[in-house]
């Protein structure tokens, strides 16, 4: 009886020791799956692994509320959530390839993107004059309305009737029932309707306006791209620029700048295609810096101009978007993941930027 009595407390012993080392071992393997092997995901996080479309309509639901309640600041803060380094940026660029698309002025996704860029202080004049000007419409005629003519009654004789004759009296004579003749309905012309005169566009406020800021690709800036990702890194670090008249001729004599007055380069007759974004007029080089481009006189005269859209060869200074369209990462989360690692092109990216002149110079 005692030999059991020691056995059953020696088990109660062994069960009580190791309750206290399970419970420690299931907290540690709780704590590596929740932290390494299923991190949770949070709004940010989504926000970051979103892909080119999505992200596209996070944009465009931001601008919906804003047209709606028209609060710029909560938008700024939507915005900020973006795992970009320039939202405003994002929201022009946007905005420029739906103008690209052919969306039509009036569509609504459009207009309140654009909204939503002035708004935050990314639009640019082209974006605003785009979406102002009045989509031609055909003007409407005066269509006469067609008489409906009335035939003229014709003289219906009556049908004689059979009158018994009778005997010993004078036959009758038939007495003829005079026609009634019904007039001629005249043509009476509709009223003219008022023809509505289109608006007069206003015309920018500007001299020169940006047409495009384009990023070239890996294999136009020299290197090659296996399957839409770097494989080896181009080595062309140039920002090029054409200038171009009212009638989209090259336009010599235009002086650009930087906003920081670091460049200053003067439209000659280079006569040099690049690729098929236009004619390269004049050149910067851009190491390891990033830019913003402008008019700023033309043979001597001080001009107005739309600034370009931010270039820059420093990754991060580079939408994610931009480096999916130019093949150096395949999907936006690879660009993020390659930005953070330092693994794409730091400091070897190309640009091609258009201005136009408002009016003949």
């Amino acid at each position: 009886m005692l030999k059991k009595l020691q056995s059953l407390d020696r088990r109660w012993l062994i069960l009580l020791s190791i309750i206290p080392v399970g419970c420690l071992l299931a907290i540690i393997v709780g704590v590596v799956l929740g932290w390494g092997l299923f991190p949770t995901n949070t709004a940010s996080g989504q926000i970051s692994a979103m892909s080119a479309n999505k992200l596209d309509d996070y944009v465009v639901t931001v601008a919906a509320e804003f047209a709606e309640d028209g609060d710029a600041q909560k938008a700024r803060d939507r915005l900020a959530e973006l795992d970009t380094p320039n939202p405003a940026q994002y929201v022009a660029f946007l905005a420029d390839r739906l103008i690209q698309e052919g969306r039509e002025k009036t569509d609504p996704q459009l207009v309140e993107v654009i909204q939503l860029a002035q708004a935050i202080g990314s639009s640019t004049e082209n974006m605003i004059a785009y979406i102002a000007s009045p989509t031609p419409t055909a003007t409407a005629t005066n269509t006469p309305v067609p008489p409906t003519d009335t035939p003229v009654p014709t003289d219906t004789p009556v049908p004689p009737t059979d009158t018994p004759v009778p005997t010993e009296t004078a036959t009758p004579t038939d007495t003829p029932i005079p026609p009634t003749n019904t007039p001629a309905a005249t043509n009476t012309p509709a009223p003219p309707t008022n023809t509505p005169v289109p608006p007069t566009p206003t015309p920018p406020s500007v001299d020169f306006v940006m047409v495009k800021t384009v990023m070239l690709t890996n294999e136009e800036n020299g290197g090659n791209s296996p399957g839409g990702s770097v494989g080896n890194c181009g080595l062309g670090q140039m920002v090029y620029i054409e200038v171009l008249d009212v009638n989209n001729a090259p336009l010599f004599g235009a002086t650009i700048e930087d906003l920081a007055h670091n460049f200053r380069v003067v439209t000659e007759d280079k006569n040099e295609p690049v690729f098929n974004y236009g004619t390269k007029l004049a050149e910067i080089p851009l190491y390891k810096a990033g830019t913003t481009l402008h008019v700023t006189s033309y043979n001597g005269q001080p001009v107005t101009s739309e600034n370009s859209l931010h270039v820059s060869t420093n990754d991060e200074e580079i939408p994610l978007p931009w480096l999916q369209q130019a093949h150096y990462c395949a999907t936006e989360a690879e660009c993020a993941q390659r930005v953070a690692t330092n693994t794409i092109c730091r400091g070897h990216y190309s640009y091609f930027i258009t201005f136009k002149a408002t009016h003949p110079f």
